[in-house]
């Protein structure tokens, strides 16, 4: 995987973990979903997120978009504190622009 667009993902993962929703949302990070509802989605499932650890890029699923060329979608498991590999996955679509990428959060669910 592509070190600068993994570097995007465990920013996004590293703030929805420290509760910064407002900045996600603001930024275009939370794609379709609200701050109100990043945020219920991380109190309703009632564990503490983590970041990602180094081995959980090894488990991430890519997904290639046959429409968009430079587009891919990404299931990401997450890690809480109370019990490690959850059964939250964060599903995001990652556009690659020129150098870079941006994400933007498709979904925040129980796999």
């Amino acid at each position: 995987m592509d070190m600068k667009l993994m570097g995007q993902v465990r920013r996004l993962i590293e703030d929805l973990a420290a509760g910064r929703y407002a900045e996600i949302a603001a930024d275009g990070r939370a794609g379709r979903l609200t701050e109100a509802e990043l945020r219920a989605a991380v109190e309703q499932y009632g564990r503490t997120l983590v970041p990602l650890p180094v081995h959980g890029e090894m488990l991430v699923d890519i997904y290639e978009h046959t429409s968009q060329q430079d587009a891919v979608t990404l299931d990401v498991p997450l890690w809480t504190r109370e019990e490690g590999r959850s059964d939250l996955t964060l599903s995001v679509t990652a556009i690659k622009q020129g150098e870079t990428y941006t994400v933007e959060v498709d979904d925040l669910h129980v796999l």
